[in-house]
């Protein structure tokens, strides 16, 4: 049976009257639950505030399939619906970790309790306060880290491709100079003179392309097959693969007759792989300086997108540098798409006072949306303009479009259109309040083809700091 000296215990009504506590121990529903017991479940309809008298129990949330730990209610605590609050069914679900007793008070009896006890009721707002604060505090760190998942495996395949590229040409390096020393011995043990040497690398070199590279496939190939058939008739071993490198420098038979004009018969084959391997070497050092420049640059836009190295704070910040940073972070999604991005930003665009990792995050959700409804092949369009004390960006896709019946709720927290697993509906909702909190306005338009996010935000630093919470469980 309940008792006043139950609810005495908790700290909620520790100093409230006998009789009212006498009366609640009357009203209240003893419950008594074993370990792994489920007092509730997601789902369930909320209609009870569950005051923890002995044992604990743990909350689990579920989000698209994925069952996460909410937080741990011991005794002592109260859990479940509270006075004023909008929640209609369980978010979660409970498991009891400790065995023990709940006293379980239905919302019927809500406005009485608080009656008798109004310093109870001015507690359990505040209990209740919290408990949205770290719900909507837990629900924007899931939704970041869906985002930096997202980005991190743009990125992860982004770094591949250099850093494969890098690995290969070592490794080609590493070959093609282990060649090259044999060789060189055998280039020697000619006898040639350093000037018959330089003359043949001048022969060749003058009757290579200026520009290599530019010629198309087809023309490659009928040049490689010219220049193996060279190769062959003078005895130069791995004719095919040795011709693959000259014609991509730009190579012609005639360069290798002048070539074979400045040195011994005996010693042409030698002199012409050791000018091939140099070619070759020379390209690879290329390729893997390029990698190494896109690495770097990469490198280069985590650390500005993220601001790495700066305060959290308020700081002057181009838009438009914000904007292109966030697509070399989505710069996978958009190519395998193959989606087009055309830039129109205005010359006359001030920078903007905002804080530049939040700003970042309203492009990364935007963009991230649109890549989403474009079609194959489809294409988006980021557009900037100021409008008096205002930036303003716009970001439209050519996607099927916001169906009219669900335009009103996009913004709502946990709304999706997406399937589930592809989104926790929590991307717009965060875009809204940075925005409001920049003291910024958010606009969309929509029609088949034809969809447009409008962002505008004050050029100077905001007045105050707007934060709309929202209670998940």
């Amino acid at each position: 049976m309940l008792t006043a000296a139950d609810f005495r215990s908790i700290d909620v009504f520790h100093d409230q009257d006998e009789a009212d506590l006498a009366w609640l121990a009357e009203t209240a529903e003893e419950r008594v639950y074993d370990a792994g017991d489920v007092p509730f479940e997601r789902g369930a309809v909320a209609e009870e505030m569950f005051v923890v008298l002995e044992g604990a129990f743990q909350i689990f949330t579920v989000t698209n399939g994925q069952r996460r730990p909410f937080g741990t209610i011991h005794a002592g605590e109260i859990s479940g619906l509270l006075p004023f609050s909008r929640m209609e069914t369980f978010g979660g679900e409970g498991i009891v970790t400790e065995a023990g007793r709940i006293a379980a008070i239905h919302k019927d009896h809500f406005w009485e309790m608080m009656e008798r006890m109004p310093e109870v009721g001015k507690r359990l707002v505040g209990r209740m306060t919290d408990r949205v604060r770290e719900s909507s505090r837990q629900d924007q760190q899931r939704e970041k880290m869906l985002a930096l998942g997202k980005l991190s495996a743009g990125l992860a395949h982004e770094l591949n491709n250099p850093a494969s590229a890098i690995r290969r040409g070592a490794s080609d390096l590493r070959d093609r100079f282990g060649r090259m020393m044999p060789l060189v011995s055998r280039l020697v043990g000619y006898g040639l003179a350093p000037d018959q040497v330089e003359a043949a690398r001048a022969a060749f070199q003058t009757c290579t392309a200026p520009t290599p590279g530019t010629q198309s496939a087809l023309e490659r190939s009928e040049r490689e097959d010219e220049l193996a058939d060279w190769l062959d008739d003078h005895d130069v071993p791995h004719a095919y693969v040795v011709a693959e490198v000259l014609a991509e420098e730009g190579a012609t038979p005639e360069a290798l007759d002048r070539l074979a004009e400045t040195v011994p018969a005996e010693a042409l084959a030698d002199v012409v792989l050791w000018i091939e391997k140099e070619m070759a070497v020379d390209r690879l050092m290329e390729e893997i300086e390029r990698s190494a420049v896109r690495i770097s640059d990469l490198v280069a836009s985590i650390k500005s997108y993220s601001h790495m190295d700066r305060a959290p704070a308020r700081q002057s910040t181009d838009v438009h540098d914000g904007l292109d940073q966030t697509l070399t972070m989505l710069g996978h999604a958009v190519r395998k798409k193959s989606v087009t991005v055309t830039r129109a930003y205005a010359e006359d665009v001030p920078e903007v006072c905002v804080y530049p990792g939040e700003i970042n995050q309203v492009w990364t959700n935007l963009l991230d949306n649109a890549i989403d409804a474009a079609p194959e092949g489809g294409t988006i369009e980021i557009r900037s303009w100021r409008e008096g004390r205002l930036v303003c960006v716009s970001i439209s896709d050519d996607g099927e479009g916001i169906p009219g019946d669900v335009r009103d709720r996009i913004f709502e927290p946990f709304y999706t259109t997406k399937a589930p697993g592809q989104g926790t509906g929590l991307g717009l909702d965060v875009v809204q309040r940075i925005v409001a909190q920049h003291e910024g306005r958010i606009d969309v338009e929509s029609e088949p083809g034809a969809t447009t996010f409008t962002v505008c935000l004050p050029i100077d630093a905001p007045r105050r700091a707007v934060e709309v919470p929202n209670e998940v469980a």
